[in-house]
């Protein structure tokens, strides 16, 4: 064998290798990209990662709840303190208080140092300076 043929048949290995791996990391990713298209649902557009409702309506047509999370929402996270200022996310002024639940239609939040039960679509202004906190869920900031 001269060193054409060798190379050859090194480079025909390579080739294979290449497309063993091509076929291997491409089953893998299809199996992901199914899964993702699985859990897709009507309403909903994705942007960096978060799905954002695009019906932002608080209570549908029959009267019952509508959760939905906008892209100026916030989320409060269970038993996390925010703080009201504006450098932090949670800014003074007017807000609706959302559930992210459709089971929770009341939850309770602290606000400065007292417990409060709130309803889902129920406003709330927040000043300068007041700590908030969800207490027993998640709860959207509108």
């Amino acid at each position: 064998m001269d060193t054409y043929q060798i190379l050859c048949i090194i480079l025909g290995v390579l080739c294979a290798f290449i497309l063993l791996m091509f076929i291997f990391i491409n089953r893998k990713y299809s199996k992901t990209l199914k899964g993702f298209k699985d859990r897709e649902v009507d309403g909903i557009r994705a942007k960096k990662g978060v799905r954002y409702t695009i019906d932002q309506t608080v209570v549908d047509e029959n009267g019952e709840m509508n959760v939905s999370f906008g892209s100026s929402d916030i989320i409060l996270k269970q038993n996390e303190t925010e703080i009201v200022g504006k450098k932090n996310r949670v800014w003074a002024g007017k807000y609706t208080l959302l559930s992210t639940r459709d089971e929770d239609e009341t939850f309770n939040l602290r606000i400065g140092n007292y417990v409060k039960e709130y309803k889902h679509n129920q406003t709330i202004v927040l000043s300068e300076g007041q700590e908030i906190t969800a207490v027993n869920c998640d709860v959207i900031l509108r």
